[in-house]
């Protein structure tokens, strides 16, 4: 699967060099990475920007915005809008049609009054990507961009831009939260949607487009251990963020997994799954839901992650001479399965 079609599973709602980084430990019994560099990351309000500008009658705001954001902006409009090419006379129109849709407005009104001018936000991301430059020296440290999407797309990291749909993660306990259709969000993903959500929501869908290896086609086993390992990346860049949240879990969830570790890797070994390829056992366990089909109600969705990044924790408490550019490199995930043993 190209880069292009992990970009696009991600967004809709809808994740070592030298010694010098290193100090300190985290919980992994690794060092803990620690930022070397200063960034100066900046969150631009595409969604602010768009809603104070369609009240110009003269329909200037459209080519304002495209020359300040970019692509971006085109691939806002054309493809996370859908309302039709970035230069075509008639999207001002469009633009303002939305932008006056008095459920957009109250939305992006609740964005403004709860998540303010994103600041925390901001420090927590601008900290994730100096630590991630810290473990990768070249890598892009992106420019992050705020859009409302009328509930289209919640995270689109591009190759240069993480975009954020600020609306995803301010419709919980809202008067919208009762009109969106139960069919295309269901409760499990409603309530996910507050602030807190918002920063490990997107350095997760970064991860995965930019450090996830393309494992289509891959057995069980596979997808566990990619997988675990971007959650395992994760956790290294927001040492400090509730676990449960890193998984798109809630407390009472992780606390299960916790608590039934062994009976889930039971019943995905005692299953004779682990080596499956079968779209269906691989889907079951990463495919997000209000519980993992075939584990008790309690469970939550996406199991398999949590199991990939148990694996995972495990192989590198086992391994700490192993850093995670090296980890990250290592395509046989039975070298990590050999350090599960799960009790």
């Amino acid at each position: 699967m190209a880069k292009s079609n992990r970009l696009r599973r991600a967004a809709k709602c809808l994740l070592l060099t030298g010694a010098l980084p290193w100090m300190g430990c985290g919980g992994s019994g690794h060092p803990e990475a620690r930022p070397v560099v200063d960034l100066d990351l900046r969150v631009e309000r595409l969604d602010q920007d768009l809603f104070r500008s369609a009240g110009d009658t003269a329909f200037n705001f459209n080519l304002k915005l495209y020359a300040t954001y970019g692509p971006f902006y085109r691939d806002y409009v054309e493809r996370i809008l859908q309302v039709g090419p970035v230069d075509d006379p008639r999207i001002p129109i469009a633009l303002t049609s939305f932008v006056m849709n008095p459920d957009w407005r109250a939305v992006q009104q609740r964005a403004d009054s709860l998540l303010g001018d994103l600041e925390p936000q901001r420090e927590e991301l601008e900290e994730a990507f100096e630590r991630l430059n810290s473990l990768f020296p070249d890598s892009t440290v992106p420019r992050v961009i705020t859009f409302n999407s009328g509930f289209n797309y919640g995270i689109v990291p591009t190759d240069s831009v993480l975009g954020i749909g600020v609306e995803w993660f301010v419709a919980k306990g809202s008067p919208v939260e009762s009109l969106l259709a139960p069919e295309m969000f269901p409760q499990y993903v409603k309530d996910r949607m507050h602030p807190e959500m918002l920063v490990p929501a997107a350095v997760k869908g970064w991860l995965q487009v930019h450090y996830a290896r393309d494992v289509a086609g891959g057995d069980v086993l596979t997808h566990l251990v990619e997988t675990g390992k971007v959650l395992y990346l994760l956790e290294a860049l927001l040492p400090a963020a509730n676990p449960a949240l890193r998984f798109a879990f809630t407390d009472a969830q992780l606390a299960w997994c916790e608590a039934n570790e062994f009976n889930i890797w039971k019943e995905i070994v005692t299953a004779d799954r682990l080596y499956s390829r079968k779209p269906d056992d691989v889907d079951r366990l990463m495919n997000d839901g209000p519980f993992t089909n075939g584990f008790p109600r309690e469970s939550p969705g996406h199991i398999g992650e949590w199991i990939g990044y148990r694996m995972v924790r495990a192989y590198m408490n086992d391994h700490p001479d192993v850093a995670i550019p090296e980890l990250l490199r290592n395509a046989d995930p039975r070298v990590v399965l050999k350090s599960y043993k799960p009790r």
